[in-house]
């Protein structure tokens, strides 16, 4: 396979350079068997956070291509001087860069072949004229070509193609950035016929969407939207491919047919992809055709429909891929289709394969507009005909090829069978181990049968109910019951589906016991002191107790980490140690079970003057005395400053504060007097914010 794209590579080159225009430089990714153009890499940036380093970082080291708002990504091209592996080494390692990747190569997944077959066995095999007598259009649906444009001249295509209002085709090239989606290779346009070429008008090949004898206008109602991604050589970057697929999406694809790809996944175009699915388009991809089992991007992503090729006797041809991840198969082989210049040639490949499930997509849908591009998938891919593996592979147990009818008829039953419209818990809260009622209602009452409603809880371990119940016919309501676990705490979600419906609501789980409150003996302490801290729970503990957290804001008030609370009663206490303090200071106790807390403040003094006294009693001014302060407990870890005051500062002649040392209950100070006419007592006090002692001095 790779001596093959290289030849292509190397043909598509020489081509380029012989009209002159100067191409991408392509290189070749032996690990992962893909090519991708040099000099570029494609920067993706996270949705949230600071980017404005890494965008200016991309302009230092090269210069910016194109900006792919949406997907927030940049494509820059390497300055010729930097080693572009180098450069991505330096980008990954910058804030706000979510992926640096190279800039792959997508090629159209078709082998032309022989010319003009006879018939379109094709149409024939997905029982394509079944579906078209019961087809009853109710829109239009626009099917986006991706790929290298569309012939919009062609007879057979004319009619189809979506159209603005003054006639011009409505399209995109997302390689010159402009409107003009012409094909000058042809592969796009055999795609475009094979998918929704005009039926009953007299002439070439009839498209699988759609026809409707009944209808005269019935061509309107399925469209043909060209986005060209590839060049008329026939290959794409990834990039390119990613921006067509967001306008696809961004301008009212609802079918969005991808065939082509590379066997080297980006983040970019899984991005694109998710885009386009998140907007609710359907993403068909085909599955590659390099005849082995290894994924192919775009069609191996999540949400991309990727379809292989069959053959005229059911059997998936020897060029398709295949594997478990592949999700349906489709005629892909001599398959009669549009080509440039107004002609029909077969052709064959999973690009022929990939537009069959487009337009029988489009077909259904145009029909069933109610359907969720979720539900379209399911019928497509549930409905399908057997069909026999190649003889070294399959596409996985229970997938087939397409049936268009059949998926149509499951469409339609679908469309008429009621749908889950409402999910409702009569309370959206309940206490651990108690049940809580819902309901759910359908769209309509159910029919003969009844109705079968899926229920699901997102953690079956806190919260359960029945996986069903059955809404019986001609009623449509039903009830059942949310049981809880007796120590659950947290938020479960129940989710019930009918109809492909799902609605979904939360149920927050309280705690069966909790901390109602909590309270302390005395609030007010000396450090030093103890105090008695009791846990209050809403109801008696049960057998074994109940282990409550506990937790102290500061240091001065130390708490062990737990207290039990013995079985049948719903209080404890502690003793809570403090140590003495240097000032005012005011801790939290706090206590804790299952997500529920009380605290209560607790206020710690420094310790409190007990005594002071002055020796001697009585001095003549001009002398001195010594005045001594006892402490009501010892002074903390870094000491005690005591405020000092009197009541005459005219006689005294006092220092502002004393200072107590560490672990000591005592501390002495001078008190020099001053000379005066009159005797006076003067009153000395010493303070700290826990209270106050004073003494008397005789002056003469």
């Amino acid at each position: 396979m790779r001596s093959g794209w290289a030849l292509l590579g190397l043909t598509l080159v020489a081509s380029a350079w012989a009209q002159g225009v100067l191409p991408p430089r392509i290189a070749y990714d032996a690990e992962r068997n893909a090519y991708y153009v040099a000099d570029e890499l494609v920067v993706g940036l996270e949705p949230a956070g600071a980017t404005a380093l890494a965008q200016q970082a991309i302009r230092w080291v090269g210069r910016l291509q194109e900006v792919n708002v949406p997907l927030r990504s940049q494509l820059v091209r390497v300055e010729p001087h930097l080693n572009p592996n180098n450069v991505r080494e330096f980008l990954l390692a910058l804030p706000g860069v979510r992926y640096v990747e190279r800039n792959y190569l997508a090629f159209a997944c078709s082998i032309p072949n022989d010319p003009l077959f006879a018939h379109q066995w094709g149409l024939t095999r997905i029982q394509a004229s079944q579906a078209w007598a019961i087809w009853q259009p109710q829109r239009t649906v626009y099917i986006a070509i991706v790929d290298t444009g569309v012939d919009g001249a062609h007879p057979d295509l004319s009619q189809k193609m979506r159209r603005h209002s003054n006639g011009a085709i409505y399209g995109y090239n997302a390689l010159a950035n402009s409107a003009n989606a012409y094909d000058g290779h042809g592969h796009g346009t055999h795609c475009a016929g094979i998918a929704a070429a005009q039926i009953g008008n007299g002439m070439g090949i009839a498209g699988v969407a759609g026809w409707n004898p009944a209808l005269p206008a019935a061509q309107q109602f399925v469209q043909v939207m060209p986005v060209k991604v590839l060049n008329d050589q026939g290959y794409g970057s990834f990039s390119d491919v990613a921006r067509g697929v967001v306008w696809a999406a961004d301008n009212g694809a609802q079918v969005i047919s991808l065939s082509l790809g590379g066997t080297a996944g980006t983040q970019q175009l899984a991005d694109a992809v998710n885009y386009a699915w998140n907007r609710g388009c359907l993403v068909v991809a085909a599955a590659g055709n390099n005849g082995n089992n290894a994924p192919f991007y775009p069609a191996a992503y999540e949400n991309a429909v990727a379809v292989a090729a069959t053959d005229p006797a059911d059997r998936l041809t020897s060029f398709s891929q295949f594997g478990a991840w592949v999700d349906i198969a489709a005629p892909g082989e001599g398959i009669l289709s549009t080509v440039l210049g107004g002609g029909y040639q077969s052709w064959s490949g999973t690009s022929m394969a990939c537009p069959h499930v487009a337009g029988a997509a489009a077909l259904i849908w145009a029909h069933v507009p109610s359907l969720t591009n979720r539900q379209l998938r399911t019928v497509l891919e549930n409905n399908a005909d057997p069909y026999q593996p190649h003889w070294y592979g399959g596409i996985g147990e229970g997938k087939g090829r397409l049936n268009v009818w059949r998926a149509l008829q499951a469409a339609i039953e679908l469309s008429n069978m009621p749908t889950l419209s409402q999910l409702n818990l009569l309370s959206s809260s309940v206490q651990a181990g108690g049940t809580v009622h819902g309901t759910v209602t359908l769209s309509r009452a159910a029919s003969a049968g009844g109705v079968i409603v899926q229920l699901q809880s997102s953690n079956p371990s806190l919260a359960w109910c029945a996986e069903t119940i059955v809404i019986p016919q001609g009623h449509s309501t039903g009830a059942f019951t949310v049981t809880t676990h007796p120590a659950g705490v947290g938020s479960v979600v129940i989710s019930a589906t009918a109809g492909g419906i799902t609605r979904s609501a939360t149920l927050q789980i309280t705690p069966a016991f909790y901390v109602q409150a909590v309270s302390l003996v005395p609030t007010t302490v000396i450090g030093g002191q103890s105090v008695v801290f009791t846990v209050h729970l809403n109801a008696p503990a049960p057998a074994g107790g109940l282990q409550v957290a506990l937790s102290s804001s500061a240091m001065p008030a130390t708490l062990p980490a737990s207290i039990t609370v013995p079985e049948g009663r719903s209080t404890a206490s502690v003793r809570v140690a403090t140590n003495a303090v240097s000032a005012t200071t005011r801790v939290a106790l706090t206590a804790s079970l299952h997500g529920s807390q009380a605290s209560a403040e607790l206020t710690i003094y420094p310790p409190a003057p007990v005594s002071l006294t002055v020796s001697p009693s009585t001095v003549r001014g001009g002398q001195s005395a010594t005045a001594t302060l006892v402490l009501s407990h010892n002074a903390p870890a870094d000491g005690l400053h005591v405020r000092i005051s009197s009541s005459h500062p005219n006689r005294l002649r006092l220092p502002q504060s004393v200072y107590v040392r560490p672990g000591a209950r005592t501390a002495q100070f001078t008190v020099q007097t001053l000379s005066g006419r009159i005797p006076a007592n003067v009153t000395i006090t010493v303070a700290t914010d826990s209270g106050a002692r004073s003494a008397t001095l005789g002056v003469r």
